[in-house]
C-alpha cells in the first residue's frame, strides 16, 4: 500500500468540503473511510487531545453546529503526502455570524492512515470548542 498521490489527496480534501457542506454524514464518513483504509487520528485543533476511530470521527461531525456552518477552501497545497488547507469555516457562534478561518494539515501514511492537525482559535467559545478539549487521548 502507498500514500494518495497528490491529486487524489487534493480530490479528497476538496469532496471532504463538498460532503460537509451538503449535510451528508453518512457520505462524508463513507467517503473518509474509502480515501483512508487505516488508522484516522485528528487533533482539532493542535493542543487538544487526539481523537482516534472512526467512530470520534462521527462524533467529531455530531459535535460541529453542521446545519448552520459552511466550509470554504481559500488555499490548497500538497507535498508529497500531506495535504494543508487553508479553510473558511462561516457560521454561527453562540447566535451570531462568524467566520473563522483554520490551517488544515492531512497527513496521508503508507500504511492508508491519516493524521489530521487544525489550527484554530479555541477562544471562538462553541460548544464544539468545548467538546473538543474534552474529547480523545491526552497526549
Amino acid at each position: 500500500m502507498s500514500a494518495p498521490k497528490a491529486e487524489e489527496i487534493r480530490a479528497a480534501v476538496e469532496r471532504h468540503v463538498e460532503l460537509w457542506n451538503a449535510g451528508d454524514k453518512e457520505a462524508w464518513l463513507a467517503h473518509w473511510k474509502r480515501v483512508v483504509p487505516g488508522e484516522v487520528t485528528m487533533e482539532d485543533p493542535v493542543g487538544t487531545p487526539v481523537k482516534r476511530g472512526w467512530d470520534v470521527m462521527g462524533e467529531v461531525w455530531d459535535a460541529s453546529p453542521n446545519a448552520e456552518w459552511k466550509l470554504g477552501i481559500d488555499l490548497l497545497q500538497v507535498c508529497g503526502a500531506t495535504g494543508a488547507a487553508v479553510i473558511r469555516n462561516s457560521g454561527t457562534v453562540n447566535g451570531e455570524s462568524a467566520v473563522i478561518q483554520s490551517i488544515e494539515i492531512y497527513k496521508f501514511g503508507d500504511d492508508g492512515s491519516l493524521h489530521t492537525s487544525t489550527f484554530w482559535d479555541l477562544s471562538a467559545g462553541n460548544e464544539y470548542a468545548q467538546w473538543t478539549v474534552e474529547t480523545g487521548e491526552a497526549s
